[in-house]
């Protein structure tokens, strides 16, 4: 699949831009591949912050192991209450189907970070660690992971705005 991009202002036009690589038939798109690479920038700065702050970084890793995989299925239920007439069916089976279907699209970012909140609540509960240290060193990583996934956004041509023509 292709699509078209346009920076109409700077006269700059690219046509039949991919949206995907084909890896042994499996289709991955580039707007998860700029995600992923946000999600483990995010990462590797709070790991960062941690160590600068006196803080095991260790901790972090661990988090986010549980956080990574809380997100997304924050994100989707998220969004699939949201866009509930979109998924609902007549048959069970369908609609749990087309739920779990990610493939598809449908990822809501307050959800993961909801998600993300409530592991990250639970890990500082059972480890006995202030949660306020770590909610300063985790928005910084969610900050550079948000800012990289928006890039991933505009190559998937949505949540960016539209072009103007300008005045």
């Amino acid at each position: 699949m292709t699509t078209s991009i346009s920076f109409p202002n700077l006269g700059i036009y690219l046509e039949n831009v991919g949206k995907s690589i084909d890896v042994f038939g499996f289709e991955i798109a580039f707007y998860g591949m700029i995600i992923g690479f946000g999600v483990m920038a995010g990462i590797l700065m709070a790991a960062r912050e941690a160590k600068i702050t006196g803080q095991d970084p260790e901790i972090y890793f661990d988090l986010a192991l549980y956080a990574v995989v809380l997100s997304v299925i924050g994100a989707r239920i998220y969004y699939v209450i949201f866009n509930w007439s979109d998924y609902k069916s007549d048959s069970f089976k369908d609609t749990f189907l087309a739920i779990i279907n990610i493939r598809n699209g449908g990822l809501g970012i307050y959800g993961g970070i909801i998600g993300a909140l409530l592991i990250g609540i639970l890990i500082c509960k059972i480890k006995k660690i202030r949660i306020l240290p770590m909610l300063d060193v985790t928005v910084l990583g969610l900050l550079i992971g948000q800012g990289i996934g928006r890039w991933g956004n505009f190559v998937n041509q949505e949540a960016y705005g539209a072009p103007t023509a300008g005045t």
